[in-house]
């Protein structure tokens, strides 16, 4: 029997037991003997091979030793555990450029570290102990199913302009309109220094009285914690959005040295002294990437054809340049690779699994042995060699920095900063926000994709209708589908789907570098 951890990009970071060539769950208390669908989809997958991989790994070679050229290293989140960042050793000491930020979630980081200066999550057992708890963006019952059933009995607020199956079994769902949350997180403010809140605020955010004051009276006379999640900071203005909520979180003294009750996506690499981490010298942003202003672009675990926004801008680039692309399994993005390295599972190396969602980690043993694929460990290790280079420690040393806390969780002492106001989008009758919401079938671009728009059934169309959406950057033909839980003057169009990514906007967050998936305008014919 060894143990390992499931390496998908989510919140629970589950603990896998293998044995006899079969994976079944640990009995830890996040993961509590049950594994989630995404992870039977997750083992199912047809895994690439070579079974000429030392001549690939030459023709590798050969290309990134050509004299002057500029390469890119991108780095996507296929597999979440810690050694999969080792290849940076190498790209750093060739002088690559580095793709850096995220286009998922760093607009919200830049806005905790304004007020909080650390993106660190308190302990999981405070969570536990609150009575109730706000969900502010976050589809709680599907990014973090094993955390949502260890609180399923707690008092839930949930702020979405999704009615999310969270929403439902909450006490009071604030159905606000996209990009509603700085608006709201500023009369929630006033509301806590006892000011006068101006009716008419609330009929913007479709808010009721009832609904405000039974959500002050909860946040006030109860044991509070706050779970973020990242629909609210897919704007230009994210990062601001999130220090207004943050301000929020600090009036019910949740900063009070330490982050007693606020979670998000944390840097959960903190408290160690980690010895993969670099500092590149050159980088571009994740969100806006022209792939061919490089030679060579290396792309490692990710799939930026569907998972980037405006797509054909990067397909367009993708066929420009040379791409040598390293991951588990085929995907849109592979289709453009001059070259292809297959990468061990989870379960063919050693890694550390860590947690954006808690504390917990695993040391993940290798479970299966695989000739015709190679770990991140080992092709960082034979490129150093190749290339004569030094400095590149055992994998042993790497694995073992995290076994020692060198840091506690941080004090605290939260910074107010002023903000400028963020506007809804003036939009007219015709025209809709988008949505880009995580569904259950779903893991950002694998496993089965959703392919219609949801509309809410007061905007008149018929189900299975062919309708074109358009924006200022593309235009697409999709499916729609009449869906009551969603915002009356919005679009949802699930994360994963093959075509929303046509019509989104490579513009960057005004801080974070981030992509602002949901600050655009649509229109339907």
């Amino acid at each position: 029997m060894k143990l390992t951890a499931c390496p998908m990009d989510c919140f629970d970071a589950c603990k896998v037991v293998y044995k006899d060539g079969i994976c079944k769950p640990n009995d830890d208390y996040i993961t509590n003997k049950k594994l989630c669908k995404n992870f039977a989809y997750l083992i199912q997958e047809e895994n690439i091979i070579d079974k000429n991989l030392e001549v690939t790994l030459k023709k590798v070679i050969d290309k990134l030793k050509q004299p002057n050229q500029k390469v890119l290293y991108y780095k996507g989140t296929g597999n979440m555990g810690v050694m999969q960042k080792i290849p940076m050793k190498f790209f750093e000491k060739i002088g690559a450029t580095f793709a850096s930020g995220s286009i998922c979630d760093a607009g919200g980081e830049a806005g905790i570290e304004l007020g909080r200066k650390y993106n660190v999550n308190p302990n999981i057992k405070d969570l536990l102990n609150s009575e109730v708890i706000l969900v502010w963006g976050r589809n709680l019952t599907q990014t973090s199913a094993h955390i949502y059933k260890l609180i399923k009995d707690k008092i839930f607020i949930t702020i979405d302009p999704v009615k999310t199956p969270i929403a439902s079994k909450s006490e009071v769902f604030l159905q606000i309109p996209p990009k509603g949350d700085y608006l709201l997180a500023k009369l929630l403010q006033k509301a806590f220094d006892n000011e006068n809140i101006d009716v008419n605020d609330l009929k913007k955010l479709n808010i009721t009285q009832e609904q405000f004051k039974k959500t002050i009276k909860l946040l006030t006379n109860k044991k509070v914690s706050v779970m973020l999640g990242i629909g609210a900071q897919k704007y230009k203005e994210g990062a601001v959005i999130f220090h207004e909520i943050d301000k929020v979180c600090n009036k019910l003294n949740l900063f009070d040295g330490k982050n007693k009750g606020v979670w998000y996506l944390e840097n959960s690499a903190f408290p160690f002294d980690n010895k993969i981490s670099v500092t590149p010298t050159k980088t571009c942003s994740y969100a806006d990437i022209k792939f061919d202003d490089y030679d060579v672009v290396f792309i490692q675990g990710a799939n930026p054809v569907i998972s980037a926004p405006n797509s054909n801008y990067i397909v367009e680039s993708l066929k420009n340049t040379f791409v040598i692309f390293m991951g588990t399994t085929a995907n849109e993005t592979s289709k453009y690779a001059d070259i292809i390295i297959p990468s061990k599972t989870f379960l063919q190396k050693r890694d550390v699994r860590l947690s954006y969602g808690h504390d917990e980690l695993t040391f993940c043993e290798i479970c299966e042995e695989n000739d015709y694929a190679i770990s991140e460990y080992e092709l960082t290790s034979y490129l150093f060699k190749e290339f004569e280079f030094d400095g590149l420690l055992s994998e042993d040393e790497y694995l073992d920095c995290f076994k020692t806390k060198t840091k506690d969780k941080p004090n605290i002492k939260f910074i107010e900063q002023d903000t400028k106001n963020v506007e809804l989008l003036d939009l007219e009758d015709d025209e809709y926000y988008l949505l880009t919401s995580k569904n259950t079938n779903t893991l950002n671009s694998q496993f089965k994709y959703d392919e219609y728009a949801y509309v809410h059934p007061s905007r008149g169309f018929i189900d299975n209708q062919i309708i074109i959406i358009s924006s200022k950057i593309d235009t697409i033909q999709i499916k729609v589908k009449n869906d009551e839980k969603v915002y009356p003057n919005s679009i949802l169009i699930y994360a994963g789907n093959k075509q929303v990514n046509k019509i989104t906007s490579n513009e960057l967050s005004d801080c974070g570098t981030n992509a602002t998936f949901q600050d655009i305008k649509l229109a339907v014919r």
